[in-house]
């Protein structure tokens, strides 16, 4: 033992206790709570128990004052000897015994201790409770007050595990003897200042102020000095914590005085709440100061978790009610925000599409008056216009994907010709910028399971996009196999994007940085592309840098079948009422395009004269075998073919009343053919009807642009495609009829002049040369007859019949010229059986000797001749006349008032019937050649 004359908490020493028992044969047990700062715990010479080492020198001491439970027996005599051996170098409060042993039968001991423990275990975990409340009503309302509350209940649980009689924190981590006291003096110090903080709002505002800031820059010197100073300081160091915790009681004591003042009864839960606190902590304190052990029972902190959970569910329940309220409010007005944006989308589209109509009508018609300023300025008001109509279109798509009434339409689509008829679409709308689009989609790629309009709505949206972000590079189509889906990809080398707007360019109503520097928008195109992608079954993702383009990819579920045949969607067969009839459909549609050959071969002998012809091109030969059968065989006479290039070709080898084409093909889609086939023919010429899935405004606009006469869309109803048909075919024929009404009059009409030029010829001939008067008379004989043949005026003629006609009117106009009109012929006898239209040799020639040759000084020569080359005949009438300049040449085929017919309906026939017309090439003082070309191949004169 140390020096009693020098009174020191530090030193060793030993404690002899004996104690005698009536009972031997029982266990017994004693509870050591704490005894500075190392012990070692013997019975009857035995060693039980220690915590730490206990040592006579400072060098082998080891502090670690944990409590510990020691069990023993008696011995014979029931007499219990106990030693407990005490040393402390450490703790600078005192040393040896602190706090009062327990001591008892085992069992009842034991019994004691779990119970204590369970009511360490049962505080803790309610303050974390409270805690997490609280952490949960900071991050709802962003008030200080709770993130500070939570950290007090935090830190005073991490307090009572670590400085009560079990010291529970002890068990659970390998804390040190100094570790124990910087824990404790780090979360006295927190508690502080979290209770300021929660209690500092009586204060005026500069006090309150000033203790905040002042109390936080002495926390942080206390948490500093209580992590660097060692054990001994900890006394003085506990002391200055506990004496500036003195006023912050003050304030709690000053706060729970505040709340009973504004009225016990509103705040009584509260009050009462404090009062089990205040009177918890003042409990607590006199067991610090007295040393006292008694159970762990804290039923007055236990009342003021149970009040404050009571106060802060309660704050919860009215928090979720109101945010409850608000949301459905929210919802109301996000469903207001909607209608109105559908109601006023529905209101706005017509005037809309009207002020597009009346403004392209006003361009059209007042182009040639216009400067180039006023066309650009009302080329943009259609271009604002079809962007804002895009506009709307995506505002009523939003309304029904929100209120889930769009439903779709599923069928097995093929991707290859699909993506071709949207890139035509988009290309129309680049507006001249330097972007090559591409697609790469195979042929031979599987089918699909999706709607094939929103199919199409989703590519386009995004195709539309890439377009849009993208001034000059390339845009690419993509598609492969992954498992049982198709991953449709959209690759653009445009701005790109950051990681920011990447995160967000599915979310609605959300644009690009750079948006407004493009064409700006509502931000809904990608938004409504993820929400059909997702009724499909599918996803999409976005893949993008900035400078370096995008990629934007989804999936979308194969089709059962899986088959690679070509589809252009399958929808438009299952017409209305001929579900049942879908098996025998497909069974006949392999077979179509050997019946269309036997059909062409046949047509001679089985087609009814004025039956129109009907050109049908579609990829997927079950579509074209349900045309066939809509449409009936005897009246029309269909043709089916599977390919933009093959329809094309077809249309050279006779004339058509109609061609019926889908959208969606490989290779050439409907629009790009449509726009060949009007580069040879007007639309009263050769109608064409486009059957579409789309129905959006500007997808129709599309195909009117591209030349098409008239839509269906798909599913088509069986009467609405023979009304159109049949409007169209009349309309075919009657620009027909009006074409061989012109023919029919030419053929008739005889100018007067030359009528009596001819009877003064005969009459001049019969005093000087009778014999060439008969040859003359028998020559006009044949004109006239030629000429009387009505019935003739709209068929094929041969060639020979037409030369007949021509060398009579060459034999009379020679009698009256005489030697100032020569006639050469470079004709081939094999080829006078060709069947060309009637009287369109004669008028050529009748134009070059009466506007060439008449007017030229000096002798005249025309030319009618005809040359092989290769599968065409070429016929020519040339002449050495006076020529003509280019301008005139020019107007010769266009329709003038004034200005004769006769080279017009020529050159309509023969473009209608071979898809090119007369080819006229002269210059002043150098003469005229009229040319045209007739295929070997003639069709039968029924396909006139």
């Amino acid at each position: 033992m140390m020096d009693p004359e020098e009174p020191t908490p530090y030193g060793f020493g030993s404690y002899r206790l004996t104690i005698w028992v009536e009972e031997p044969e029982q266990v017994y047990s004693i509870q050591v709570p704490s005894i500075r700062s190392a012990s070692a715990f013997f019975v009857n010479g035995r060693r039980i128990a220690a915590s730490g080492q206990p040592a006579s020198t400072a060098q082998a001491y080891r502090p670690e004052n944990l409590p510990y439970l020691a069990s023993f027996t008696p011995d014979e005599q029931g007499r219990i000897e106990i030693v407990i051996h005490a040393a402390n170098y450490s703790d600078p409060r005192s040393g040896g015994l602190v706090r009062s042993l327990k001591f008892g039968a085992d069992f009842n001991v034991l019994r004691e201790k779990l119970l204590s423990q369970a009511m360490q275990y049962l505080i803790a975990a309610a303050l974390m409770m409270q805690a997490a409340y609280l952490v949960l009503f900071f991050a709802i309302e962003r008030r200080w007050l709770w993130l500070y509350s939570a950290l007090a209940l935090l830190s005073y649980t991490v307090i009572i595990l670590n400085s009560s009689e079990d010291k529970l924190l002890h068990q659970w981590f390998p804390i040190s003897y100094a570790g124990g006291y910087k824990i404790l003096c780090v979360g006295l110090i927190v508690l502080g200042y979290s209770v300021l903080r929660m209690v500092s709002e009586p204060l005026p505002g500069s006090w309150r102020l000033y203790a905040e800031r002042g109390y936080g820059v002495l926390a942080a010197i206390g948490i500093a000095a209580s992590l660097i100073l060692p054990p001994q300081a900890s006394q003085k160091l506990q002391f200055i914590i506990f004496m500036s915790m003195v006023p912050i009681v003050g304030l709690l004591i000053l706060s729970i005085l505040r709340s009973a003042a504004r009225g016990i009864r509103s705040s009584l839960t509260q009050f009462l709440a404090y009062l089990a606190l205040a009177n918890h902590m003042a409990w607590w304190s006199v067991l610090l100061l007295t040393g006292t052990k008694l159970i762990y029972y804290p039923f007055d902190l236990m009342f003021a978790m149970l009040l404050l959970s009571s106060i802060w569910i309660r704050r919860y329940y009215v928090l979720y009610t109101e945010q409850r309220a608000l949301a459905a409010k929210l919802e109301e007005v996000n469903r207001q925000k909607d209608r109105f944006l559908a109601n006023t989308s529905h209101e706005l589209r017509n005037p809309l599409h009207g002020m597009m109509t009346i403004s392209q009508i006003v361009l059209n018609r007042e182009r040639q008056t216009l400067s180039a300023d006023s066309i650009d300025l009302m080329e943009t008001v259609s271009k604002v216009g079809r962007r804002l109509s895009l506009m709307l279109e995506d505002l009523l798509d939003v309304a029904r994907l929100r209120d889930s009434s769009l439903r779709l339409q599923l069928s097995e689509v093929a991707l290859q010709p699909l993506a071709n008829g949207v890139l035509d679409i988009i290309r129309i709308m680049t507006d001249g910028k330097p972007v090559v689009l591409r697609n790469e989609v195979p042929d031979s790629f599987p089918l699909v399971a999706a709607d094939e309009n929103r199919l199409v709505q989703i590519l386009f949206n995004l195709l539309h996009n890439a377009v849009k972000f993208t001034t000059q590079g390339v845009i690419v189509v993509e598609a492969r196999m992954d498992a049982d889906h198709a991953v449709i990809s959209v690759t653009d080398t445009g701005i790109g994007m950051d990681g920011e707007t990447l995160g967000r360019v599915f979310e609605p109503y959300e644009q690009g940085q750079d948006e407004d520097e493009y064409e700006g928008g509502f931000g809904l195109g990608l938004s409504i592309c993820k929400q059909l992608v997702e009724l499909h079954g599918g996803s999409i993702v976005a893949r993008s840098q900035r400078g370096e383009g995008s990629c934007f990819s989804f999936s979308l579920p194969l089709a059962h079948s899986a088959s690679p045949l070509p589809s252009s969607g399958g929808s438009w067969p299952m017409i209305n009422g001929r579900e049942e009839e879908e098996a025998t459909l497909k069974e006949r549609a392999m077979e179509l395009p050997r019946l269309a050959s036997d059909e062409a071969a046949t047509s001679a002998e089985s087609l009814v004269r004025d039956r129109p012809r009907v050109l049908a091109v579609d990829d997927d030969p079950l579509n074209l075998q349900v045309l066939v059968s809509l449409l009936p065989p005897d009246e029309y006479a269909i043709t089916a073919v599977m390919s933009g290039d093959e329809a094309l070709a077809r249309l050279q080898e006779q004339a058509w009343d109609l061609m019926i084409t889908d959208v969606m093909m490989p290779h050439m889609s409907g629009y790009e053919l449509t726009r060949r086939v009007r580069e040879r023919y007007a639309v009263s010429e050769l109608p064409v009807l486009v059957l579409t899935a789309r129905t959006r405004p500007e997808d129709i606009e599309h195909g009117f642009l591209a030349g098409a006469n008239d839509y269906v869309t798909k599913p088509v109803e069986a009467r609405e495609l023979r009304a159109r048909v049949q409007a169209l075919t009349q309309l075919a024929s009657s620009s027909r009829e009006r074409v061989r009404m012109e023919a029919a009059w030419l053929q008739a009409q005889i100018e007067p002049h030359f009528f009596l030029n001819t009877l003064n010829s005969i009459a001049a001939l019969q005093m000087i040369d009778s014999e060439r008067m008969l040859d003359l008379i028998m020559h006009f004989g044949d004109f006239l007859r030629e000429k009387f043949k009505f019935k003739n005026a709209g068929e094929l003629v041969e060639l020979g019949d037409e030369l007949r006609l021509v060398r009579a009117y060459v034999f009379i106009e020679q009698t009256r010229f005489a030697d100032a009109l020569q006639v050469a012929w470079e004709l081939d006898e094999e080829l006078e059986e060709l069947r060309i239209p009637p009287y369109s040799v004669q008028p050529l020639v009748e134009n070059a000797i009466r506007h060439g040759l008449t007017s030229r000084i000096g002798p005249g020569t025309v030319t009618i001749s005809m040359v092989r080359r290769t599968d065409q005949v070429e016929i020519a009438v040339r002449d050495n006349g006076v020529g003509m300049g280019a301008e005139k040449v020019a107007g010769l085929l266009q329709a003038r008032e004034g200005q004769g017919i006769a080279l017009r309906n020529i050159n309509l026939r023969l473009e209608r019937l071979y898809g090119s017309g007369l080819h006229i090439s002269s210059a002043p003082n150098q003469g005229t050649i009229v040319s045209f070309h007739v295929p070997h191949k003639q069709a039968n004169e029924d396909d006139v």
